[in-house]
């Protein structure tokens, strides 16, 4: 931490009959009593600014990634980690009327949990859903996207296979 010192040449002149401290520079009055409150207050203030900058700075608020055990199984040259890679959904649930969407996404990583691009991906789902390939092939963050529609309510299940394998994570998904 650096602290910042300023050298302030001032005359103290006297101190009048009334008891009350004047600092005077070039004939005016600088400070006196009545501005002590509002000194403090702003010392206090800027030192809390600090402290609270301090904090923000130190904390650490995002994180990159994912784990991975060693020894996980992998694909080919770009080094893809089946159990690092995994399928996500949004929303869990639509209308089944043909046109309410759910979007799958598949992240396809490595052992070090960096995307592996250039990946084709392909979806196997339980039951009768519409798949529209929005972006099967994988991109430089790995990440592969589906579009669900379907006009049949139920609850299906669908997986993510590479290079025929597929992967270990599945999601659920419902059309009411």
């Amino acid at each position: 931490m650096t602290i910042l010192f300023v050298d302030l040449k001032i005359k103290l002149m006297d101190q009048d009959i009334d008891d009350k401290l004047y600092i005077y520079t070039k004939g005016r009055v600088v400070f006196d009593n009545k501005h002590r409150l509002y000194l403090a207050g702003g010392i206090i203030f800027s030192i809390v600014l600090i402290l609270m900058a301090l904090n923000i700075a130190t904390q650490r608020s995002s994180y990159f990634g994912r784990a991975s055990a060693p020894g996980g199984t992998s694909l080919g040259n770009a080094n893809l980690s089946l159990e690092n890679s995994y399928v996500f959904a949004s929303p869990i649930a639509a209308t089944a009327d043909g046109t309410s969407i759910i979007r799958i996404t598949v992240f396809l990583l490595n052992n070090q949990g960096l995307g592996v691009a250039g990946k084709n991906v392909s979806l196997k789902i339980t039951g009768s859903v519409n798949v529209a390939n929005t972006q099967p092939t994988s991109d430089n963050m790995g990440r592969a996207i589906f579009d669900l529609t379907s006009s049949t309510p139920g609850s299906y299940t669908v997986s993510a296979e590479v290079e025929g394998v597929l992967l270990p994570q599945t999601v659920s998904i419902s059309f009411r």
